[in-house]
Protein backbone atom coordinates (compact mmCIF):
# COMPACT_ATOMS: atom_id res chain seq x y z
CA UNK A 1 0.00 0.00 0.00
CA UNK A 2 2.77 2.42 0.93
CA UNK A 3 4.61 1.49 -2.25
CA UNK A 4 1.50 2.38 -4.28
CA UNK A 5 1.39 5.84 -2.76
CA UNK A 6 5.09 6.51 -3.41
CA UNK A 7 4.89 5.25 -6.96
CA UNK A 8 1.82 7.36 -7.64
CA UNK A 9 3.44 10.47 -6.18
CA UNK A 10 6.61 9.89 -8.19
CA UNK A 11 4.58 9.38 -11.33
CA UNK A 12 2.67 12.62 -10.80
CA UNK A 13 5.88 14.58 -10.24
CA UNK A 14 7.45 13.15 -13.38
CA UNK A 15 4.27 13.93 -15.31
CA UNK A 16 4.22 17.53 -14.11
CA UNK A 17 7.86 18.01 -15.05
CA UNK A 18 7.24 16.50 -18.47
CA UNK A 19 4.22 18.75 -19.04
CA UNK A 20 6.16 21.85 -18.02
CA UNK A 21 8.94 21.01 -20.44
CA UNK A 22 6.46 20.36 -23.21
CA UNK A 23 4.55 23.61 -22.71
CA UNK A 24 7.68 25.71 -22.90
CA UNK A 25 8.32 24.65 -26.54
CA UNK A 26 6.52 25.41 -29.88
CA UNK A 27 4.03 23.42 -32.03
CA UNK A 28 6.38 20.53 -32.44
CA UNK A 29 6.54 20.46 -28.74
CA UNK A 30 2.78 20.03 -28.62
CA UNK A 31 3.11 16.95 -30.78
CA UNK A 32 5.94 15.80 -28.59
CA UNK A 33 3.78 16.50 -25.54
CA UNK A 34 1.02 14.33 -26.91
CA UNK A 35 3.56 11.64 -27.72
CA UNK A 36 5.18 12.02 -24.32
CA UNK A 37 1.77 12.02 -22.69
CA UNK A 38 0.96 8.72 -24.42
CA UNK A 39 4.28 7.28 -23.34
CA UNK A 40 3.69 8.59 -19.85
CA UNK A 41 0.24 7.00 -19.82
CA UNK A 42 1.78 3.71 -20.93
CA UNK A 43 4.41 4.00 -18.21
CA UNK A 44 1.78 4.66 -15.54
CA UNK A 45 -0.24 1.66 -16.73
CA UNK A 46 2.85 -0.54 -16.56
CA UNK A 47 3.66 0.75 -13.05
CA UNK A 48 0.11 -0.04 -11.90
CA UNK A 49 0.30 -3.56 -13.37
CA UNK A 50 3.65 -4.27 -11.71
CA UNK A 51 2.35 -2.81 -8.45
CA UNK A 52 -0.68 -5.13 -8.58
CA UNK A 53 1.57 -8.12 -9.21
CA UNK A 54 3.76 -7.11 -6.27
CA UNK A 55 0.74 -6.79 -3.97
CA UNK A 56 -0.49 -10.24 -5.06
CA UNK A 57 2.96 -11.75 -4.45
CA UNK A 58 3.18 -10.21 -1.00
CA UNK A 59 -0.31 -11.48 -0.12
CA UNK A 60 0.62 -14.98 -1.31
CA UNK A 61 3.84 -14.96 0.76
CA UNK A 62 1.84 -13.78 3.79
CA UNK A 63 -0.69 -16.61 3.37
CA UNK A 64 2.10 -19.19 3.07
CA UNK A 65 3.88 -17.76 6.12
CA UNK A 66 0.65 -17.78 8.14
CA UNK A 67 0.02 -21.40 7.16
CA UNK A 68 3.54 -22.41 8.15
CA UNK A 69 3.27 -20.49 11.42
CA UNK A 70 0.01 -22.24 12.25
CA UNK A 71 1.68 -25.62 11.60
CA UNK A 72 4.65 -24.71 13.79
CA UNK A 73 2.33 -23.58 16.60
CA UNK A 74 0.40 -26.86 16.43
CA UNK A 75 3.63 -28.87 16.47
CA UNK A 76 4.92 -26.87 19.44
CA UNK A 77 1.69 -27.48 21.35
CA UNK A 78 1.95 -31.21 20.60
CA UNK A 79 5.57 -31.30 21.77
CA UNK A 80 4.64 -29.45 24.96
CA UNK A 81 1.92 -32.03 25.66
CA UNK A 82 4.43 -34.84 25.07
CA UNK A 83 6.98 -33.22 27.41
CA UNK A 84 4.27 -32.89 30.08
CA UNK A 85 3.36 -36.57 29.69
CA UNK A 86 7.02 -37.60 29.85
CA UNK A 87 7.53 -35.52 32.99
CA UNK A 88 4.51 -37.21 34.59
CA UNK A 89 5.87 -40.64 33.64
CA UNK A 90 9.28 -39.69 35.03
CA UNK A 91 7.70 -38.75 38.36
CA UNK A 92 5.81 -42.06 38.45
CA UNK A 93 9.00 -43.98 37.69
CA UNK A 94 10.91 -42.14 40.41
CA UNK A 95 8.13 -42.96 42.90
CA UNK A 96 8.23 -46.61 41.81
CA UNK A 97 12.02 -46.69 42.21
CA UNK A 98 11.73 -45.25 45.71
CA UNK A 99 9.09 -47.82 46.62
CA UNK A 100 11.22 -50.65 45.22
CA UNK A 101 14.29 -49.43 47.08
CA UNK A 102 12.41 -49.28 50.36
CA UNK A 103 10.93 -52.73 49.67
CA UNK A 104 14.39 -54.10 48.92
CA UNK A 105 15.71 -52.52 52.12
CA UNK A 106 12.90 -54.10 54.17
CA UNK A 107 13.37 -57.43 52.40
CA UNK A 108 17.13 -57.45 53.03
CA UNK A 109 16.53 -56.64 56.70
CA UNK A 110 14.09 -59.52 57.07
CA UNK A 111 16.27 -61.95 55.12
CA UNK A 112 19.39 -60.96 57.05
CA UNK A 113 17.73 -61.55 60.35
CA UNK A 114 15.96 -64.69 59.16
CA UNK A 115 19.15 -66.38 57.88
CA UNK A 116 20.63 -66.24 61.38
CA UNK A 117 18.96 -68.98 63.38
CA UNK A 118 18.45 -68.58 67.09
CA UNK A 119 21.80 -68.86 68.83
CA UNK A 120 22.63 -72.15 70.47
CA UNK A 121 22.86 -72.28 74.27
CA UNK A 122 26.39 -73.75 74.22
CA UNK A 123 27.87 -70.68 72.43
CA UNK A 124 30.04 -68.56 74.71
CA UNK A 125 29.17 -64.90 75.10
CA UNK A 126 32.35 -63.81 73.28
CA UNK A 127 31.20 -65.74 70.17
CA UNK A 128 27.57 -64.47 70.15
CA UNK A 129 28.26 -61.76 67.49
CA UNK A 130 29.96 -64.12 64.99
CA UNK A 131 26.73 -65.51 63.36
CA UNK A 132 25.27 -62.07 62.79
CA UNK A 133 28.51 -60.62 61.35
CA UNK A 134 28.93 -63.68 59.13
CA UNK A 135 25.33 -63.30 57.88
CA UNK A 136 26.11 -59.68 56.97
CA UNK A 137 28.75 -60.98 54.57
CA UNK A 138 31.91 -60.36 56.58
CA UNK A 139 34.80 -62.79 56.12
CA UNK A 140 36.23 -64.75 59.04
CA UNK A 141 39.32 -62.52 58.99
CA UNK A 142 37.19 -59.34 59.17
CA UNK A 143 35.14 -60.81 62.02
CA UNK A 144 38.30 -61.81 63.88
CA UNK A 145 39.73 -58.32 63.60
CA UNK A 146 36.46 -56.70 64.67
CA UNK A 147 36.03 -58.95 67.71
CA UNK A 148 39.74 -59.05 68.58
CA UNK A 149 40.27 -62.80 68.23
CA UNK A 150 42.16 -65.13 65.96
CA UNK A 151 41.05 -65.96 62.42
CA UNK A 152 41.31 -69.70 63.07
CA UNK A 153 39.11 -69.40 66.15
CA UNK A 154 36.40 -67.59 64.13
CA UNK A 155 36.61 -70.21 61.33
CA UNK A 156 36.13 -73.04 63.81
CA UNK A 157 33.06 -71.35 65.36
CA UNK A 158 31.56 -70.75 61.88
CA UNK A 159 32.17 -74.39 60.85
CA UNK A 160 30.65 -75.66 64.10
CA UNK A 161 27.55 -73.45 63.64
CA UNK A 162 27.15 -74.66 60.05
CA UNK A 163 27.40 -78.32 61.15
CA UNK A 164 24.79 -77.78 63.83
CA UNK A 165 22.47 -76.03 61.28
CA UNK A 166 22.61 -72.62 62.88
CA UNK A 167 24.20 -71.08 59.73
CA UNK A 168 23.44 -71.88 56.10
CA UNK A 169 26.19 -74.02 54.56
CA UNK A 170 27.67 -72.56 51.36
Amino acid sequence: MMTDIWLSALTIIVLLLALRLLKSGNGKQIEQEESAEGKFHTLITEFERENSELVRSIAQVKRMTDTQLTGVKEELASLQRQVGELMRQKEELLENIEQLQSSIGEFSKTTTTSTVAPLPQFLKDEYKDIPQLYAQGMSSLEIARKLGMGDGEVKIVIQMLKKQGFLAAE
